[in-house]
Parts: C-alpha cells; structure tokens; sequence
C-alpha cells in the first residue's frame, strides 16, 4: 500500500495507520487504518472456551527449529542425529494436531475472531478519524484476515466442471461470507490472505465490503459451499480418535528416507457413512440451485458412484439428522468395487495419497 505510516503516541487500535497524500492540491487525502487477525484451520478449544490456533504454534517451533539447526547443518558434513529426531518430534506435533481439523475449527475460529474484533470497530474508528481530522483527510478501514487452512484432496464443481487440488490455498466458502456481511458495516474493505500452515503458498484477495459478493463476481471468484464429510459432525468430534503419528528416519548414506506410523481410532464406517450421505444431499440441494459446492475425497467418492442412480433421499429412523439416498436400482458389491477402483484410477488417488507426506517434508525446505 503507498503512503506512510503515521506515528502514534501508543500502540493504539488499529494495528496500522497509514496517510495517503492526494494526487493532486484539489483532492483529499486518505487516512487508512488497518486491523490485522488470523484465523486457523488447525484450532483446539481451549478450558475458557476460546479457540487457540494449533498452526501458529506449529509455525513457531517450525522456525525455531529451522534457526537452531540451518547453520549446524550447512556446516557439518553429516546431518546432526538430533536434528533429524527433533525434525522428527515437530512433524509428529502437527500431524497430531491436523488429525482433529475439521470445517467446525475452522469456522469456529473465524466466527471468533471476527466477533472480538468487530467489538472494536468503534475504536477503531475513532482513532482513524482522529488522524484524518488532522489531515483534512477522507478516512477508511480495512480489515485484514490472515486465514491459514490444511485442507487436503478438495474437488471444486462449479459451471458443472470439476477440479482437483491437493493442498488448495484459497477457496472462498459461503458459511464466512455469511459472517462477513453479517458483521459491521462500518468496514470499508476486507483484504483476505490465504495460506497453508507454513505460509509455503499464499494468495489475496482484496473484497469491498459495501458488495461483499458483487465484489468476488467481479474479480471472477466463485464463493463454494463446503459439502466435506465432516459437514455435520458435532464441533467436538472428528472421524479419529487418540491420534498419535510416530515418526522415524533411516539414512543411507547420504539419504535419509523418512517414515510415519500414525496410531487411532477411527469412526465406525456405517456411521461414517451417515456424515457422508448427508453431505452428499447437500451437494445435490446445491446443484440443483446450480451453485459451486467443494468436496472432500469421501464425499466426491460417493456422488460419482451414486450419481446417476439416486432418485430421492430420505430421513433416516434411528437418529433425528442424517438421511440416505433412495436408489432406483440399488448397486451391487460388485458394481461398487470396480466403481471405486475406477474413481481410484482416474484421479490417481494411491498416488496422492503417497505425496501428502512427501509435500509436508518438502515444505521444510522451502
């Protein structure tokens, strides 16, 4: 952003305050204050019922370790043993940390993050206005969301295309939209900045609050509803539980292969099933309304199986939430396992899979 910085006698709200001279003598300036916050995907709730960001601490021992060991390393003909253990020992923190990210984390962080700080707008404002009134000048706020996510093996269906991404950086969902022009209208733009836990890929999107939507539309941004299998999981549940991943090295002379034996519990699959079917309902409730939905590889795995045979859904009898698909003509197990070895196929699933861990390692070096 041009201009410069104006001092301020403390470290007053907002975070930033920057005045931009006019171009020319007839015009005014701007006096823009910025407010910064994150938001993490990989979030735990805390005893005082606040959500704590996991990714941020992941990031501090990242570099802490990074700073510790770059030159030790560069200087030694042989990688240190207690390095690679240590690497060892932060890769197995945030893989047991991520296990138990779901969209409810995320949410949940964002919807925090924004309530405090819209509780701030007022003083905000104020203090932006107290410099502009000095100046002469016109004044602005800007809210700046540092969003960090760890999704995995998203697909995008909009305009009735699909696309794949493995480590997707920016995606913008409806459900946060919603929270954004719910909040208060004294912004003046939202920038949006997306990552993943390491900031290795970052994008910004800069949206004018006054037209949240218009905004995204204009710049050629589709705004998806999330439809993953954890869609309805209560916010204290994930799909595994007592996650734990070990993590080992050998060395080979001069190459060290890397090895992750992950310890659980996982959910029930016919009660895993029930998330399942019930966002893959909603993926049809969205469709129909021809509006872009993202999904996640259980639930992208199932429409492309059931696509063509649903025919209605219906509630199911034991619970009060979940429902299941009525088909025309129910598949067999034989037309289900060459399905899935077909969907497997062409998306190269067993591949994917193998490189998850290889682009976390790989996110080290970056």
């Amino acid at each position: 952003m041009s201009g410069v910085d104006v001092e301020r006698k403390s470290e007053e709200r907002p975070d930033f305050i920057r005045y931009i001279a006019p171009a020319n003598k007839k015009d005014k300036g701007t006096v823009v204050g910025i407010e910064l916050f994150k938001v993490d995907h990989i979030s735990n709730l805390t005893k005082n019922n606040k959500y704590q960001s996991l990714g941020t601490i992941h990031q501090k021992r990242t570099f802490s370790y990074y700073n510790r060991w770059r030159e030790t390393i560069l200087n030694s003909d042989k990688i240190p043993e207690k390095s690679i253990t240590e690497m060892c020992e932060v890769l197995s923190n945030h893989f047991n940390n991520a296990a138990y990210a779901t969209i409810h984390t995320f949410y949940a962080s964002f919807k925090q993050a924004v309530d405090i700080h819209m509780a701030s707008i007022t003083e905000y404002k104020r203090a932006i206005k107290i410099e502009a009134d000095k100046r002469n000048a016109d004044n602005k706020l800007i809210v700046l969301i540092d969003i960090h996510s760890s999704f995995q093996n998203l697909f995008f269906h909009h305009n009735r295309n699909i696309h794949f991404e493995n480590r997707p950086v920016m995606f913008i969902l409806d459900e946060f939209i919603q929270l954004l022009e719910k909040a208060d209208n004294r912004v003046d733009y939202y920038v949006l900045t997306f990552g993943d836990t390491l900031d290795t890929s970052t994008q910004t999107v800069t949206i004018n609050a006054k037209d949240i939507r218009g905004s995204l539309k204009k710049q050629h941004i589709p705004i998806y509803h999330y439809c993953g299998a954890d869609l309805y999981l209560p916010k204290d549940l994930a799909f595994v539980k007592d996650y734990s991943m070990e993590m080992k090295h050998e060395e080979h002379g001069e190459e060290i292969t890397f090895q992750a034996f992950p310890s659980m519990s996982t959910m029930r699959p016919e009660y895993k099933l029930k998330f399942i079917y019930s966002a893959l309902r909603m993926v049809y409730y969205y469709y129909a309304k021809k509006e872009p939905v993202v999904l996640d590889l259980d639930v992208e795995r199932m429409l492309e199986l059931l696509f063509q045979h649903i025919v209605s859904w219906r509630k199911c009898k034991d619970d009060n939430w979940s429902y299941e698909p009525v088909c025309l003509v129910a598949p067999t197990v034989d037309y289900i396992e060459k399905a899935f070895d077909a969907f497997d196929k062409r998306w190269k699933i067993s591949e994917i899979l193998n490189q998850d861990l290889v682009s976390l390692l790989d996110s080290y070096d970056k």
